[in-house]
Protein backbone atom coordinates (compact mmCIF):
# COMPACT_ATOMS: atom_id res chain seq x y z
CA UNK A 1 0.00 0.00 0.00
CA UNK A 2 1.84 3.50 -1.22
CA UNK A 3 1.07 6.74 0.16
CA UNK A 4 -0.02 9.34 -1.93
CA UNK A 5 1.39 12.67 -2.02
CA UNK A 6 -1.37 15.52 -3.23
CA UNK A 7 0.96 18.33 -4.80
CA UNK A 8 -1.95 20.89 -6.09
CA UNK A 9 -1.19 24.13 -4.48
CA UNK A 10 -3.90 26.35 -2.21
CA UNK A 11 -4.60 29.03 -4.86
CA UNK A 12 -5.05 32.73 -3.18
CA UNK A 13 -9.24 32.41 -2.39
CA UNK A 14 -8.56 29.39 -0.36
CA UNK A 15 -5.80 30.32 1.52
CA UNK A 16 -6.81 33.82 2.66
CA UNK A 17 -10.31 31.42 3.48
CA UNK A 18 -8.53 29.41 5.55
CA UNK A 19 -6.11 32.12 7.36
CA UNK A 20 -9.92 33.87 8.28
CA UNK A 21 -11.55 29.91 9.26
CA UNK A 22 -8.86 28.85 11.64
CA UNK A 23 -8.69 29.77 15.08
CA UNK A 24 -5.60 30.17 16.02
CA UNK A 25 -5.03 31.66 12.81
CA UNK A 26 -7.06 34.24 13.21
CA UNK A 27 -5.54 35.33 16.62
CA UNK A 28 -9.01 36.21 18.16
CA UNK A 29 -8.25 35.45 21.67
CA UNK A 30 -5.83 36.48 24.32
CA UNK A 31 -2.95 34.13 23.99
CA UNK A 32 -1.91 35.05 27.51
CA UNK A 33 -4.77 33.78 28.97
CA UNK A 34 -4.76 30.68 26.61
CA UNK A 35 -0.87 29.81 27.11
CA UNK A 36 -0.07 30.92 30.66
CA UNK A 37 -2.71 31.84 32.78
CA UNK A 38 -4.90 28.58 32.17
CA UNK A 39 -1.79 26.18 32.53
CA UNK A 40 -0.98 27.87 35.58
CA UNK A 41 -4.06 27.25 37.18
CA UNK A 42 -4.21 23.88 36.21
CA UNK A 43 -1.19 23.47 37.63
CA UNK A 44 -2.03 25.14 40.95
CA UNK A 45 -4.83 22.96 41.11
CA UNK A 46 -2.59 19.54 40.69
CA UNK A 47 -0.30 20.72 43.36
CA UNK A 48 -3.06 21.90 45.43
CA UNK A 49 -5.07 18.52 45.02
CA UNK A 50 -1.27 16.64 45.53
CA UNK A 51 -1.36 18.47 49.06
CA UNK A 52 -4.45 17.44 49.97
CA UNK A 53 -4.01 13.68 49.42
CA UNK A 54 -0.91 13.74 50.71
CA UNK A 55 -2.34 15.70 54.40
CA UNK A 56 -5.21 12.96 54.00
CA UNK A 57 -2.66 9.91 53.62
CA UNK A 58 -0.86 11.43 56.98
CA UNK A 59 -3.96 11.79 58.99
CA UNK A 60 -5.21 8.26 57.63
CA UNK A 61 -2.09 6.66 58.46
CA UNK A 62 -0.17 8.23 60.70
Amino acid sequence: MRLQVVKDQADENTFQEWRDEDYMNKMNFNPLVMFVVIPTVVQAGCLIFMGAAMLLNTAIFA
